[in-house]
């Protein structure tokens, strides 16, 4: 997401200065940051286990990262910039599985439908989606839209194609259109708006039946936030539930994050959707502007969630990747709790 004032900017500039900028390739690599510099031990964030965090280096087509997606190996990453591209690498861990470090970054212009009015700032770029059969699905704002890409192994690639859009989505605000999508385990998708920044909490969302070919298939539901946060990002779980990234910011309290469970029997036509709080990421934990969320297998069943920042391109502020575990158990608690 883009257009923050440089008012905002200029008071999250005061955790830290600038980072040099320097060119993606094999030669940069991302370093190991901490999640609370005053409490280094600090290993648990609500529901979550952390288990390490990266700065990405700055410049070369790294920024603006607003969607995620990680291999079911954890070892490749897919990240969408706002500005029509993609950024591919490779994640390391150390030998206790903590995330230390990414490399092999490779950026490439995202193909995309040129038509009149869909050049420069209409390809905002904000999500990403894999689908079971290989295809990807990205998300953009200001012109809204749902863009399908039939081939690309590694990254969305070849000549997309529209899907039907959710009825009403034409009517959201051009920088607060469809920030959070996913792909559904049993084939649905679910898209939810970002909204204004007006502090109401209530957000348009749509589940899309699975194979949709028409704008009749999507059915309308709503999305709750926490006071002023909004839906940035969405990821899928392997029970038909779904997360969602949910992000805040103020002159005064800086940058703040959500991870919010919403179990699969919500996700139904005409919910209102009050999803389960697992985590909340603010001062003085490493915070930024996270818009990605991405998940996969880990071990003793657990999930591993990563989370990306979406950095503005401006120097006050960063490039971060985030990755928890979700224990099976976690869930069950919350669900009790709805």
């Amino acid at each position: 997401m883009r257009n923050l004032t440089i008012s905002v900017l200029a008071v999250l500039a005061v955790a830290g200065g600038c980072v040099a900028a320097a060119g993606v390739g094999e030669s940069k690599r991302a370093f190991p940051v901490a999640l609370d510099k005053q409490r280094p031990e600090a290993a648990e964030v609500g529901a979550l286990h952390f288990r390490g965090a990266i700065e990405l280096p700055d410049g070369g087509g790294v920024g603006g990262l607003s969607g995620l997606w990680v291999s079911g190996d954890g070892n490749r990453f897919v990240a969408i910039s706002d500005n029509g591209r993609t950024l591919t690498g490779r994640l390391a861990y150390d030998a206790a599985g903590q995330l230390v470090g990414a490399g092999d970054f490779a950026a490439r212009d995202l193909p995309l439908d040129e038509r009149k009015g869909r050049t420069g700032r209409m390809n905002d770029s904000e999500e990403l989606a894999r689908l079971v059969d290989g295809s990807w699905l990205v998300s953009f704002e200001r012109n809204h839209r749902i863009l399908r890409y039939r081939s690309g192994p590694e990254r969305p690639e070849g000549e997309p194609a529209p899907l039907p859009t959710p009825p009403g989505l034409e009517d959201a605000p051009p920088n607060g259109g469809p920030e959070a999508m996913a792909a559904l385990a049993n084939g649905r998708l679910l898209v939810i708006e970002e909204g204004n920044d007006d502090g109401v909490v209530e957000h348009r969302a749509w589940i899309g039946k699975a194979g949709l070919k028409a704008r009749g298939d999507w059915q309308a539901l709503t999305y709750r936030t926490a006071p002023r946060f909004r839906p940035t990002g969405a990821a899928p779980l392997p029970d038909g539930s779904a997360l969602v990234l949910e992000r805040y910011v103020s002159l005064l309290g800086g940058w703040a994050a959500r991870i919010v469970h919403v179990p699969a029997d919500a996700l139904r036509p005409g919910a209102v959707i009050d999803g389960v709080e697992l985590a909340r990421l603010e001062p003085p934990l490493l915070v930024d502007n996270f818009e990605g969320i991405a998940v996969r297998p880990g071990p003793d069943e657990e999930t591993m969630v990563y989370i990306v920042s979406d950095d503005n391109r401006s120097a006050l502020q960063r490039t971060y990747m985030m990755m928890f575990a979700l224990p099976a158990k976690a869930l069950k608690p919350a669900l009790a709790r709805r």
